[in-house]
C-alpha cells in the first residue's frame, strides 16, 4: 500500500458525540446516477454550551454536495469545508435546524454499501458505516434518532416503494412518479435505515401477537421468485410466535416487510421493520433448495427479527460492543432452531462450525477478543469470533444462571435499556442484579482476551477411598497483542459412566475451592489448576468431559484411546458421543500423517474399525444423528494440530481412512442406502432430513470404494432425483473425484438449471471444491462463464472463496492458488473492499506453512500490499498476516 498506513481506531479513545441528532426527514428523488436527497435534521448540542458557536462534523463518502440550509438559510462556500471523510459546518448555533442536499449515484456503487441498485431494485445496505454514503451524517450507532422518508420515484418502474416503519401518506406526482412517505416511530441509529423500491412480487400474511393486534407480513422477490417465500414466511411466523413463548417479546410496529435481493454482501440485515435478505436466505422450494438451504432460512428469518428487540430496541453504543447484538441474537436464533428440530443435532452442527471456523481465527493472525480493543476496518470484524464465539458466552452465561435466571437477566436488561445505545457491560449489568448480583468480573476476561483456552485434565481414581478426581488445568495461547491471559471462568460439563455404560450419581466432596453447589453435573472453574473430588465411587469410572460442549475450549486428557471407544457406544451425552468418535479418528489420523511422513505403511486401529462399525450398524441411533456421528474429521480440522500444516499427507490420509472404512462395511452401507432411498414426498421433518443426511453420507462411503457399480448408483440418484438435497449431493460426489459420469453430471445439470442463480451457485461451489485433476484450470475458465459475475458477492463466495477452501488446490506446490487468489483479491478490491477482506483471510495459515510455500505466499502478500490504492479492508488483514 504506497498510502500512509490507515488510522487504527481504539475503543479506550471513544467519547460522546458533540452533537445529537433527534429526528431526521428525507426524501429521495430515485434516479440510477443522480439520486437527490435531501435531510432535515433537528440537531442539538450535547455539551454544556457556554462558547456560542462550535463546529459540526458530519461523516459523508462518495457524495456530491448541492447545499446547506441551517434554519432555513442557505450557508456560503466559507461556512463549511469539504474534508476527505466529510464535511464540517463552522460556527452552529446550540440547537437548530440542518438541511442538506445532495445527488448520489447508485448504479455505480459497486461496494454495496449505501444506496445501490441490485439488478433493477434499489436498495440499502448501511450497517455498519453506509449511510455516509446516502447524506451527511453522524453516522455512529449511538445516535438514534426518529426517521421520516419520502420516496419519489418513476411509478411504472418503481412501483413498490419501501421504508423503515409504518406507510402515512402516498400519491401520484408529476411526469408519471409517485411517492409513498413512511415513519418509524422508535428512535434508531442510521445503520438500521433502510430503503428498497423495485417493480417486485409480493407474498402477504399476517400474524396475530400475544396481546391481539394484526401484523401484517410481507414478502418481496423478484416477480416469479412469489412460490419460492413459503418456508420463509412460515419461518418469520415461527420465530414471532416463539420470542413471545420464550423472551415475551412482542414486535412493535404494524408491518413487517423482507426484501430479497441478489446483489448483497451480508447474508440479511435486520432494518427495523424492513429487512433486507440476501435472496439464498428467502428463496427455497425442494427441486432447487437443500435442506441445509431451508435450515439456512429458518435460522437467519429468526436471527433478523429477534435483531428487532436485541438490536434494534436496544442498540450498540459503538462499534467495539458489536457482540452485544449478534452473539446474543446468535444465541436466540440457535436456540429457536433448537427447539423447532433436533436439538442434539443442531447443537453438534453449530460446534462443528464453531471448531473448524472460528478455533482457526482464534489461532491465526487476526486473532481478537469477542470485544476488540482497536480496529482499522470495522467492517473486518463481522466475524466468526464476534458472532459465534459471541453465542457461546452467552451461552455460559445461560448455563451458569439456569433457564429461569437467564430469563430474568433479559427482562431486566430490556426494562433497563430498552431505547438506548449500550455496552457489553451494561448487559452484564442486567443480569447480575436480575439474580442476586451474580459476579460476573473474572467471567468478563472472556469478553477482553482471544485465543481458545486449552484445558489440560488430569485424572486419577482412589479405590480403597472410593474417589474419583480430576485435575483442570486452564491456558490460553498467546495471540497478536495478548501474550498473556488470566484465568477464565467457565462451566465445565462432566459425567462419570461405570463399566456398564450407566451414569454415576456425582457427589462432590468438599474442597478447598469456593465451588457452587453442584447442579446438572456443571462444575465452575476459575483458577489455574483446580481438583474436583468426587465420592461415593464404587468402581474406577470412564469420564465424559464438557458436556454438551458446556465451554469453548479444547481438552487434553490423560485418557486412552480405549475410553474414546467406550464413550462411543455407551456416553448418555450424545454430544459428547458424536465428539468421542471424532476425537478418536482424529487421534489416529494425527498419527497417520506421521507415518505418511516417513514413507511407513499406513494401518487403521482395529478397534476404531470395528467401533465405527457397530454405530453405523446400531439402529437405535437417530439418522441424521449417525450422519453426523460417522462424517470423518475434514481435513481442516486435522491441520488444526500440525504445527507445521502438510496438505498432501493429510488429504492422503483423510482419503485412505475413509476407503479404508468403506470396504470394511461396503455390505452395510449398501444396506443402509437401499433401505433410505425410497420414493416419497419430499418433507422437512427431522425424520426426513435425518435420513436424506445419512443416505448422502453413505452413498458417500460407497463412492470411496472406487467401483463402478456405485459410481452408477451415484449417476442414477443424481438423475432420477425430485429434490435438489439429493440431487447436490450425487453431483459433488460425482465432481469431486474421477467419475467416469463426472462431464455428463455437470453439463447436465448447467442445462437445467442455468436460468436458477441460487442453483448455479451450487453449480459453481460443486467444481471449485473439487479434488479431482483439473480444478485449478476449470475454476479459471469459470471466470468467463456467463452465469458468473463479480460484482454480485454470492457468486465469487461460490466460485472463488470455495477455491480458496479448497485446501489442496489452492496450497498447490507451484504456488499457482496463491497466485490466482491474489490476483482476485487486487481486482475485487476495486470495486467491492468487503468482498476482498474476506478473500484475504485465505492466507490465514502463513505462519504455520512450511517454508517452500511460505515462501510463495510472501511473495503474494507483498505484492498486494505494495497497490495503489489499496483499501483499508485488505489492507488491515493482510498487514497483520505478513507481519508473522
Amino acid at each position: 500500500m504506497k498510502d500512509a498506513a490507515p488510522q487504527t481506531i481504539y475503543l479506550k479513545d471513544y467519547k460522546q458525540s458533540d452533537y445529537l441528532i433527534s429526528d431526521i426527514h428525507l426524501t429521495f428523488d430515485l434516479d440510477d446516477t443522480k439520486t437527490q436527497v435531501i435531510s432535515v435534521m433537528k440537531v442539538k448540542a450535547n455539551y454544556d454550551y457556554l462558547q456560542g458557536s462550535r463546529e459540526l462534523f458530519l461523516n459523508g463518502e462518495e457524495l456530491v454536495l448541492k447545499k446547506i440550509l441551517i434554519n432555513k438559510v442557505e450557508l456560503s462556500n466559507s461556512q463549511y469545508e469539504l474534508v476527505e471523510e466529510g464535511l464540517i459546518i463552522k460556527e452552529v448555533p446550540a440547537e437548530f435546524e440542518l438541511e442538506i442536499h445532495n445527488e448520489i449515484n447508485p448504479q455505480e456503487n459497486k461496494a454495496l454499501d449505501g444506496l445501490y441498485k441490485s439488478g433493477t431494485i434499489f436498495c440499502t445496505q448501511n450497517e455498519p458505516e453506509g449511510f455516509r454514503r446516502i447524506t451527511y451524517f453522524i453516522d455512529r450507532p449511538d445516535i438514534m434518532a426518529v426517521y421520516t422518508t419520502k420516496v419519489i420515484a418513476n411509478k411504472l418502474l418503481y412501483p413498490i416503494l419501501l421504508s423503515n416503519g409504518n406507510p402515512i401518506a402516498s400519491g401520484d406526482l408529476e411526469d408519471g412518479k409517485h411517492f409513498v412517505e413512511w415513519l418509524d416511530p422508535f428512535p434508531k441509529p442510521s445503520y438500521l435505515y433502510a430503503l428498497v423500491a423495485g417493480d417486485l412480487g409480493l407474498v402477504k400474511d399476517e400474524f396475530t401477537t400475544m396481546t391481539g393486534r394484526k401484523i401484517a407480513l410481507e414478502i418481496y422477490v423478484d416477480k416469479g421468485n412469489e412460490s419460492k417465500c413459503d418456508h420463509a414466511m412460515k419461518s418469520l411466523i415461527n420465530s414471532m410466535k416463539w420470542d413471545e413463548q420464550v423472551y415475551g417479546r412482542e414486535y412493535d410496529l404494524d408491518i413487517y416487510m423482507i426484501v430479497a435481493v441478489d446483489a448483497f454482501n451480508m447474508g440479511a440485515m435486520e432494518n427495523k421493520g424492513l429487512n433486507i435478505f440476501n435472496s439464498a436466505y428467502v428463496l427455497a422450494k425442494p427441486e432447487t433448495a437443500t435442506d441445509d438451504n431451508f435450515a439456512g432460512i429458518e435460522a437467519v428469518i429468526g436471527h433478523e427479527y429477534f435483531h428487532n428487540w436485541t438490536g434494534n430496541r436496544i442498540t450498540c453504543r459503538d462499534w467495539f460492543q458489536l457482540t452485544l447484538k449478534e452473539g446474543l441474537t446468535v444465541f436466540r436464533d440457535q436456540e429457536f432452531s433448537s427447539d423447532l428440530n433436533s436439538r442434539i443435532v443442531n447443537r453438534i452442527s453449530n460446534v462443528k462450525t464453531l471448531k473448524s471456523r472460528q478455533f482457526v481465527e482464534d489461532a491465526g493472525p487476526t486473532a481478537h477478543p469477542i470485544k476488540p480493543s482497536s480496529y482499522i476496518e470495522i467492517n473486518n470484524f463481522y466475524t466468526m469470533t464476534i458472532y459465534e464465539k459471541g453465542s457461546e458466552i452467552i451461552r455460559m452465561i445461560h448455563t451458569l444462571l439456569g433457564k429461569e435466571g437467564f430469563r430474568k437477566g433479559t427482562d431486566k436488561y430490556f426494562e433497563l435499556f430498552d431505547g438506548q445505545a449500550v455496552t457489553t457491560e451494561d448487559f452484564l449489568h442486567a443480569m447480575s442484579i436480575a439474580n442476586d448480583n451474580y459476579d460476573f468480573s473474572q467471567f468478563s476476561n472472556w469478553y477482553h482476551q482471544a485465543g481458545t483456552p486449552v484445558i489440560d485434565i488430569k485424572t486419577s481414581y482412589d479405590q480403597s477411598a472410593k474417589e474419583f478426581s480430576i485435575t483442570l488445568g486452564q491456558s490460553c495461547p498467546a495471540t497478536p497483542g495478548q501474550a498473556t491471559k488470566k484465568p477464565y471462568h467457565m462451566p465445565f460439563g462432566v459425567g462419570l459412566v461405570d463399566k456398564q455404560g450407566n451414569d454415576i450419581t456425582l457427589k462432590l466432596k468438599d474442597c478447598k475451592s469456593e465451588q457452587p453447589q453442584l447442579e446438572q453435573n456443571i462444575l465452575h472453574l476459575t483458577k489455574e489448576v483446580e481438583t474436583f473430588t468426587f465420592s461415593g465411587v464404587e468402581q474406577e469410572p470412564v469420564p465424559s468431559l464438557n458436556r454438551g460442549f458446556t465451554a469453548p475450549v479444547l481438552l487434553k486428557t490423560d485418557r486412552g484411546l480405549g475410553d474414546y471407544v467406550f464413550l462411543m457406544a455407551n456416553d448418555s451425552d450424545e454430544f459428547n458421543r458424536y465428539e468421542s468418535a471424532q476425537a478418536l479418528a482424529k487421534s489416529l489420523m494425527n498419527c497417520l500423517v506421521t507415518d505418511e511422513q516417513n514413507q511407513q505403511e499406513l494401518k487403521l486401529d482395529l478397534p476404531y474399525v470395528e467401533a465405527f462399525g457397530k454405530m453405523l450398524a446400531d439402529e437405535t441411533i437417530d439418522n441424521a444423528f449417525k450422519a453426523l456421528a460417522i462424517t470423518i474429521p475434514s481435513e481442516g480440522d486435522l491441520l488444526q494440530m500440525q504445527e507445521i500444516v502438510d496438505y498432501e499427507s493429510t488429504h492422503k490420509v483423510r482419503n485412505f481412512v475413509i476407503k479404508t472404512l468403506a470396504n470394511t462395511h461396503k455390505d452395510l452401507f449398501e444396506k443402509i442406502y437401499h433401505k433410505l432411498n425410497v420414493k416419497e414426498e419430499y418433507s422437512l421433518t427431522p425424520q426426513a432430513m435425518g435420513a436424506r443426511d445419512l443416505k448422502s453420507a453413505v452413498l458417500g462411503f460407497l463412492m470411496a470404494t472406487g467401483e463402478q457399480k456405485y459410481d452408477k448408483l451415484c449417476f442414477e440418484q443424481f438423475d432420477s432425483s425430485t429434490n435438489m438435497t439429493d440431487e447436490y449431493a450425487s453431483l459433488v460426489l460425482l465432481a469431486d473425484g474421477n467419475s467416469s459420469y463426472k462431464d455428463e453430471a455437470v453439463s447436465s445439470f448447467y442445462k437445467k438449471w442455468k436460468h436458477e442463480t441460487l442453483v448455479m451457485q451450487k453449480w459453481l461451489t460443486a467444481q471449485a471444491s473439487s479434488s479431482a485433476e483439473g480444478t485449478f484450470e476449470r475454476v479459471q475458465e469459470l471466470l468467463n462463464n456467463e452465469v458468473y459475475d463479480k460484482s454480485v458477492p454470492n457468486l465469487v463466495r461460490s466460485l472463488v472463496s470455495v477455491f480458496a477452501a479448497n485446501l489442496t488446490e489452492f496450497n498447490h506446490s507451484s504456488g499457482r492458488g496463491y497466485k490466482f487468489i491474489a490476483d482476485q483479491i487486487i481486482e475485487i478490491d476495486k470495486i467491492n473492499p468487503q468482498m476482498a477482506s474476506r478473500l484475504s483471510s485465505a492466507f490465514k495459515d502463513y505462519k504455520r506453512l512450511p517454508a517452500h510455500l511460505k515462501g510463495l505466499v510472501k511473495v503474494e502478500l507483498d505484492r498486494i500490499l505494495s497497490v495503489e490504492g489499496l483499501s483499508r479492508n485488505v489492507y488491515e488483514i493482510l498487514s497483520k498476516t505478513n507481519s508473522i
